[in-house]
């Protein structure tokens, strides 16, 4: 029997007191929208913002090969830490947490701003990873305890929209402030916009925050610890897979996660109170949308992060227009996601709208790689919006399947748990996605002989292809519980 740890702690219920009932029934649901939108932008605009600068700052940096590096010190510990603070999200509740998250992130962002060199970089952006994990999954955990399953999903759908929202002016803003300020001023952005969301996340839960009994909490370290060697297994490996001389040590990487996660299966038979719960994972709508997180997480970082290449290297853009020419796809996927969600309030019906998506988006992918030698850089960017719409059928569907399958006392868990799944995912759609091209790339331009034009459009249309599979199988899976609805 595990100790208890710190004895005895005041939880928040992070539900309206009585006291609060009749503020809450006037302002309605609307203020813990824009309460929970404070972190989910700040997330979506450091997301966006490195995806599509992480090359540049590294070169910027002194360590253009660094780059996978850069993602990894933020991907390991936002994975460990989206779980962990799920976890202590469900005792203390996540209003708390997500001001505890602001700070951290806060603190990561200066000191990557003030870095000296490449190592203190990637220390920092550490840092900032263990404050991120907190930034998207507290939100949801938070919105689920206060709106019903079937009103959820529509709230929920313009919390998905801020994100991608805020991922579409990312990658200008990032452009911008690096031509004009350098690198850093990147990182000095986020400062206060993560101080501000945890003034106001602090007073607004001073406001509300009702009693509640003390809770004990058996803190979870030897899952904890699994884990994090899980997680840091699975991203070495794909960040190594991205290096194609280096595929026997991503093997062993490999060896490493399966070894650390058969661990983490006997640890969590044996403890009732496990960091990740067995019985949570064996819910079949949990382990559905998890494995669809992970696709989609894959799929969404790859196309974001790799898309640039082509922009740059095929049709000869530079930063600022790469910025521009994205912004249709990240904003297409959060009107997507606001239209799903208001199909969900009015149907009920949730898995079944990936299972639709999911598979158009796939095959959106195939005419691309058939017909990009057709098309301009507007036109692509054009039609990889229009594939962005049925792309934002996902992320808030599977968000409120797993609340809606949860018990209320892993809601935080069971939210980040999703989180994780797509965290781990997008990792692995960097590396993946970064060997097929560059893997394909370099056989093509061997084969050609002189000068070779079309060895990058080849290579982007295996790229496509893989983005493709990843869809279609994203999708078999949403259709697998594509009968669950929301009553």
């Amino acid at each position: 029997m595990q100790a208890a740890i710190g004895g005895r702690y005041e939880a928040d219920a992070e539900m309206p007191s009585a006291d609060n009932k009749e503020r809450a029934a006037r302002v309605g649901p609307y203020r813990y929208i824009v309460l929970a939108a404070l972190p989910i932008a700040i997330a979506g605009l450091e997301q966006s913002i490195m995806a599509t600068s992480a090359t540049t700052i590294a070169q910027m940096a002194g360590a253009e090969t660094g780059l996978v590096w850069i993602l990894a010190a933020f991907f390991i510990p936002a994975s460990v830490a989206t779980i962990v603070l799920g976890q202590l999200g469900d005792s203390f509740g996540p209003m708390r947490m997500l001001v505890y998250s602001l700070l951290i992130f806060a603190a990561g962002s200066l000191l990557a701003a003030q870095a000296p060199s490449y190592p203190v970089l990637l220390v920092a952006r550490f840092v900032q990873g263990v404050g991120g994990g907190g930034l998207l999954a507290l939100p949801q955990a938070f919105l689920a305890q206060r709106i019903p399953p079937r009103d959820r999903a529509a709230f929920q759908g313009y919390l998905v929209a801020v994100a991608f929202f805020a991922n579409t002016f990312g990658p200008v803003v990032g452009s911008l402030l690096i031509a004009a300020f350098g690198w850093q001023s990147v990182f000095y952005a986020l400062i206060p916009m993560a101080l501000t969301a945890a003034a106001i996340l602090w007073q607004a839960r001073r406001r509300s925050r009702p009693a509640r009994p003390p809770v004990e909490l058996n803190f979870d370290w030897r899952g904890t610890l699994f884990l994090i060697i899980a997680v840091c297994c699975v991203i070495l490996a794909s960040q190594t897979l991205a290096e194609p001389d280096r595929i026997g040590l991503a093997l062993v990487w490999i060896g490493g996660f399966v070894l650390s996660l058969a661990v983490m299966i006997l640890w969590m038979r044996a403890r009732e109170d496990a960091l990740v719960p067995l019985e949570l994972v064996r819910i079949p709508m949990v382990w559905k949308c998890g494995l669809v997180a992970f696709l989609y997480g894959a799929l969404f970082t790859g196309v974001v992060s790799l898309f640039p290449i082509l922009f740059r290297d095929y049709y000869g853009l530079d930063l600022r227009q790469i910025g521009l020419v994205m912004m249709p796809f990240l904003g297409a996927v959060g009107v997507g996601s606001i239209l799903t969600g208001l199909l969900v309030r009015k149907t009920g019906r949730v898995m079944i709208f990936p299972a639709i998506g999911l598979a158009v988006f796939a095959c959106s992918m195939i005419g691309l790689a058939l017909f990009m030698d057709r098309l301009g850089a507007w036109q692509t960017a054009i039609a990889l919006g229009t594939a962005g719409m049925w792309m934002g059928t996902t992320l808030n569907v599977v968000n409120i399947s797993v609340q809606a399958n949860t018990p209320p006392d892993m809601m935080g868990r069971a939210t980040a748990f999703v989180q994780l799944s797509r965290t781990v995912g997008a990792s692995l759609g960097v590396g993946l996605g970064t060997l097929v091209y560059f893997r394909s790339l370099n056989t093509f331009a061997a084969e050609c002989t002189g000068h070779c034009d079309g060895s990058v459009r080849y290579a982007f249309a295996l790229l496509l292809c893989f983005f493709a599979l990843l869809s279609m199988s994203a999708a078999l899976v949403a259709h697998r519980a594509r009968r669950f609805r929301l009553t």
